[in-house]
């Protein structure tokens, strides 16, 4: 990546040659924050890559079983980001805000009407990263984007970039629960920002907002009872109750972070690195089904719904059209009562019975 000159400069010059380089913070994180903007990231935090709290957690949530299926989630206690690179001594952490969508509850949760964020996100990261590395000849970083055993949360909390709230999510002043994390350590050490603050205080909207009580008390989740993990995570039949539960969602959830107050009327505006897709805005259940049974792959391939496949995103949407009552979705639903698939099938005779018995009581 071509390195701008007038970006650089002022640091290089700083480091003496008798010691090993330091930047100095409060320029480089001026001079970061300027070009993280510039490359749409709503914030970013500052701490180190010493070893991260809640030491354990993963380990009771596990013996617990609320993680439910996600057996990938055991990579250690994920507490010590220098794990992921030796002689790490900083951690840069990045929040890049999307739009909330007017329609609650949307088919699709707000941050999938998007390009696969770990993609665009890391694409950006990327950048500063090479900055970094320019900065001082020899240094190295790392990029972590969600799938790398950091506890992101709990880092962008000591980062000052938000604190975590009630519904386990990050929570922001100015951009409630609508971010998306990453991550970039550096072998340099860099002047911490102050730990953000928890403002719940005795608010508990989110929680009360949960269709199906996925929290067994403020800052726990439980996955075996979050329509995010069913419609997402788990392959196989969606239990009467959490189908029941979908409404008309068909990916992930949003209430509780449609609950939180904070960012107001300001979570509506788009972001410039995850802007809402065109074609998902407002997409109703007919749109989903006909690209999902017709071209999953060409709608969804870059976005996060890829991750439920087309199977998954069709049971998830039979589901939801069930629910709808919508009478005039039953010449889409009804064919697949022949599915080769028994899940399918399966489904979609759960939601012709539905729709037909809506359609009786409209008569």
């Amino acid at each position: 990546m071509e390195q701008r000159a007038d970006t650089i400069a002022p640091y290089r010059a700083t480091v003496a040659a008798d010691r090993p380089p330091r930047a100095p913070s409060d320029l480089l994180k001026a001079r970061l924050r300027e070009r993280a903007a510039a490359l749409g990231i709503a914030e970013l935090g500052f701490t180190t890559a010493d070893p991260l709290p809640r030491a354990g957690f993963y380990e009771r949530w596990h013996a617990e079983g609320r993680a439910a299926t996600m057996h990938w989630l055991r990579s250690g206690e994920r507490t010590d980001p220098a794990d992921l690179l030796p002689g790490a001594r900083s951690l840069i952490v990045a929040a890049a805000r999307y739009a909330r969508p007017a329609q609650e509850p949307a088919p699709i949760a707000a941050y999938a009407q998007r390009d696969d964020y770990h993609r665009v996100l890391r694409r950006a990261l990327r950048v500063l990263s090479a900055e970094l590395r320019a900065i001082v000849p020899g240094s190295a970083t790392r990029v972590a984007v969600d799938t790398a055993p950091i506890r992101e949360r709990e880092a962008a909390m000591r980062a000052g970039v938000g604190w975590i709230g009630k519904n386990t999510m990050l929570v922001h002043l100015q951009h409630g629960c609508y971010t998306l994390l990453g991550e970039i350590l550096w072998t340099e050490p860099v002047e911490p920002d102050p730990a953000a603050v928890d403002h719940c205080g005795e608010c508990r909207r989110c929680l009360d907002a949960c269709p199906t009580g996925a929290f067994p008390a403020p800052y726990q989740i439980d996955a075996r009872r979050c329509l995010s993990y069913w419609t997402i995570e788990q392959r196989g039949p969606l239990p009467p109750e959490m189908a029941r539960a979908l409404s008309t969602r068909a990916f992930g959830c949003d209430a509780c972070l449609a609950a939180c107050p904070y960012g107001g009327r300001a979570l509506f505006a788009e972001g410039s690195l995850l802007p809402t897709r065109s074609d998902l805005a407002g997409a109703t259940l007919r749109d989903l089904l006909e690209r999902a049974r017709d071209r999953f792959w060409k709608t969804f391939r870059t976005t996060p719904v890829e991750r439920a496949r087309r199977r998954g995103m069709l049971r998830n949407l039979l589901a939801a059209a069930g629910n709808s009552g919508d009478g005039s979705l039953l010449d889409l639903v009804a064919p697949f009562r022949d599915d080769p698939d028994a899940l399918l099938a399966e489904s979609a005779r759960r939601a012709v019975a539905q729709l037909a018995g809506a359609t009786e009581l409209e008569r």
